[in-house]
């Protein structure tokens, strides 16, 4: 089951205990790198590609409930 990802207008909220700010989410990414290495041997990633992107869970780091988490309007959005 994949997470809505929060926009401009929403946020996540936990329905156990209400936290706005703290989640451990778990997402799974595609995506293609450049990545310069210089001579002795450091890599560093110079150009980033995202070819596809899901959130496959987010969980509530203060109660640690996982699956009750909504999107809920932001504050002062314009919807």
């Amino acid at each position: 089951m994949t997470v809505p990802k929060p926009t401009d207008g929403t946020r996540w909220r936990c329905t156990l205990c209400g936290n706005l700010t703290r989640f451990d989410v778990t997402r799974s990414s595609k995506v293609v790198e450049y990545v310069h290495l210089d001579l002795a041997g450091e890599a560093r990633i110079e150009e980033q590609e995202v070819l596809s992107e899901s959130i496959e869970s987010v969980r509530c780091r203060w109660c640690d409930a996982a699956d009750q988490v909504e999107l809920v309007d932001r504050p002062g959005a314009q919807v």
